[in-house]
């Protein structure tokens, strides 16, 4: 009764006499965590309690119901000395048990494999099996000279040895709860040169504190790079990051009662919706409570959010799921399919419109209303109604993010459009805010409720994607275009009917979901020279940029099938600015007004005339200036204006206005 908080780094037992008790509770996992344990605890009466795992790869393992946050474990910098710089000859140090887990021996071999001196620091198991490894895997290789072993060392020797090392090598064989080693040779400047397993991903920071790699090779070749990065800046950043002061305010903000929750709906999954995850990242950077609620739409997607759950890249704790998928909970999925499509044949029922909008609409309803918050994020119509009744179930706010201006959408069953409107006309003028993704269609929207605060909130990307400066050079042209499906109405006959006109050596790249095999063997039967056109899967979308990179122009080839195309903007303009590519847009209202706006990075085509797009191509063929200033214009306009880092200023305004005004105008009530 005399402490405001108890955290435990022992047993969870140790918790059971206060479980139920208010004072707020902290267990800390450092090692695998026991699921068993943790579900005994949640199905007792319990209080206040949170769990921390030192890597987000560590909780996601466990895979365990609870109260889940991720907070690092922690390094004291002002114990580490900056080594700002060391000869082309320093060594690299290996520091850590002499196990096989801990990959001594691939140090050893890719020191021998570059010509540099290795270091290795640690204790030897006394494990028969470990002490086996050490006097046949290690000890034969330690001559004193090249490969050298200086037993255990102190944080004095720690400081020293790291300071004075080109590189620290980890080439762990197992999934690594944390490795403190790693940060303690960044806090020396050293870089850290890591196998991508367990915590790595999460701890080094690619191209500013290290390297991750996968294979012996590639860290072989990771060598010969070490040397650009600036030590300083390695030192600075994860000083930023893992500093005791940072770390121990983090384990504050995750008990604050001050902490804001915030929960975002959607119905598509996150890396399907890479608006929302930007919103997500964004928020939790600030230190909000965020849950991230979501239905499973397509298998590609699926694909790609899971490998980030098992690397840790996406807190699975976070993320939350409604109405079940194929693989994991099939039973679950094909029954809310079944009730979707009776939600659309009885749809001129009210509520049963409100449902028939997604297939999990029905179960996000029903989910969210287990996330108490005080601000819920709607993205797309079919969470709309789920983030409306917990805003008025916990009188909290709400923002609707249109995007895409939904009643201008083609309709893909009976009765949609008619749905659509009578779910805005009943939801739309009591939100607190919408945000769209093109100034036409906020337009569009102020015409319909004028009354409500809509904003543009344009479908940028991070600068950390940006790519290298464009290098023009002679070569044939390459075409690229992408998007999450490849089907009709996006303009891809008109891209190949152009190519027709033009020399065989221009390529014209697809990127996307394969649906249909016949629609593919139709677009290759449109063309004189089917080896012009190459079909790509769908990548993650954090990957799409430095693929972009490789074209020279991007395309951009919508077509009128329905008023939300001719006046949207699509994430692929603002891909192709950050890859750097030439932007060759269809004559849609949206992306007209946006070239129109921005001149310099790419020129307008008439969307259905094949002869004007490929003069177009062939200018541009013919003018390698004129191609190369384009690209630079493209990047330097995602460089310096449209990217996230500048849009989300204003998104988050809005967020935080809505989220503190209230709070603003108690405090001045009572003043």
């Amino acid at each position: 009764n005399e402490f405001d908080l108890v955290h435990n780094f022992g047993r969870l037992i140790y918790l059971l006499p206060i479980l139920n008790h208010p004072v707020k509770k902290i267990m800390s996992y450092q090692r695998e965590i026991n699921p068993r344990n943790i579900r005994w605890a949640n199905a007792l009466p319990h209080k206040n309690l949170t769990f921390t795992g030192c890597s987000q790869s560590l909780i996601n393992r466990a895979n365990v119901c609870g109260n889940w946050e991720a907070v690092y474990n922690a390094c004291d910098f002002s114990k580490y000395n900056l080594t700002a710089s060391v000869e082309t000859d320093a060594p690299l140090f290996f520091l850590g048990r002499i196990e096989k887990i801990k990959g001594c021996h691939t140090a050893i071999n890719v020191a021998k494999a570059t010509g540099n001196t290795l270091i290795i620091a640690g204790n030897i198991s006394t494990l028969p099996e470990e002490k086996d490894y050490y006097e046949k895997e290690i000890a034969p290789h330690i001559d004193g000279a090249q490969i050298q072993y200086i037993g255990t060392v102190n944080d004095e020797q720690k400081n020293e040895w790291l300071g004075k090392a080109k590189a620290l090598l980890f080439p762990i064989e197992w999934n690594e709860p944390f490795g403190i080693v790693m940060v303690e040779a960044m806090a020396c400047g050293t870089p850290v040169i890591a196998f991508n397993k367990g915590s790595v991903n999460e701890v080094v920071d690619e191209g500013v504190t290290g390297f991750k790699v996968n294979t012996e090779p590639e860290m072989i070749a990771a060598i010969n790079k070490v040397g650009t990065l600036p030590r300083t800046q390695c030192r600075q950043h994860s000083m930023n990051r893992f500093n005791v002061g940072i770390i121990a305010a983090r384990y504050l903000d995750v008990i604050s009662e001050y902490r804001k929750r915030i929960v975002i709906i959607s119905t598509h999954q996150p890396a399907a919706n890479p608006r929302a995850m930007k919103e997500y990242e964004t928020l939790k950077a600030m230190g909000y409570w965020v849950k991230f609620l979501y239905e499973y739409n397509t298998d590609w997607s699926y694909r790609v959010d899971e490998k980030k759950f098992e690397s840790g890249l996406l807190p699975r704790q976070d993320y939350v799921e409604a109405g079940g998928n194929p693989h994991k909970s099939p039973i679950q999925y094909f029954s809310t399919r079944f009730t979707h499509k009776l939600f659309k044949i009885f749809s001129f029922f009210i509520p049963f419109n409100y449902m028939a909008s997604s297939r999990a609409a029905y179960g996000l309803w029903r989910k969210v209303k287990n996330y108490p918050a005080q601000l819920y994020v709607a993205h797309y119509l079919g969470a709309l109604p789920a983030a409306v009744r917990a805003a008025n179930k916990n009188a909290a706010k709400v923002i609707f993010d249109a995007e895409d201006f939904h009643r201008g959408e083609q309709s893909y069953y009976d009765g949609q459009m008619k749905n659509v409107v009578e779910i805005e006309n009943r939801f739309l003028p009591g939100v607190n805010a919408v945000t769209t993704a093109s100034p036409l269609i906020t337009e569009a929207y102020q015409k319909l409720y004028p009354q409500q605060n809509i904003i543009t909130v344009s479908n940028v990307f991070s600068k950390h994607y940006l790519q290298p400066k464009p290098a023009v050079v002679n070569e044939p042209l390459k075409l690229f275009w992408f998007s999450q499906h490849i089907g009709r109405y996006r303009g891809l006959e008109v891209f190949i009917e152009a190519l027709n006109y033009l020399p065989a050596h221009i390529t014209l790249t697809i990127m996307g979901n394969k649906r249909s095999e016949l629609y593919l063997q139709q677009l290759l039967d449109l063309s004189k020279v089917p080896g012009q056109i190459n079909f790509r899967d769908t990548v993650a979308p954090e990957e799409i940029f430095s693929i972009a990179a490789q074209y020279d122009i991007g395309l951009a080839g919508e077509i009128p099938n329905c008023y939300n195309k001719e006046i949207c903007l699509s994430n692929k303009i603002f891909t192709y600015l950050l890859a750097g590519n030439c932007i060759l847009a269809s004559d849609m209202q949206g992306q007209k007004e946006f070239i129109d706006q921005n001149p310099g990075i790419g020129f307008v085509y008439k969307h259905d005339d094949a002869n004007e797009l490929a003069g177009l191509i062939e200018a541009l063929y013919k003018d390698r200036t004129l191609l190369g200033d384009c690209k630079n214009k493209a990047r330097e306009l995602a460089e310096y204006k449209m990217n996230w880092e500048e849009e989300k200023k204003q998104w988050l305004n809005l967020t935080e206005e809505l989220l503190y005004k209230e709070d603003s105008l108690d405090i001045e009530k009572k003043i």
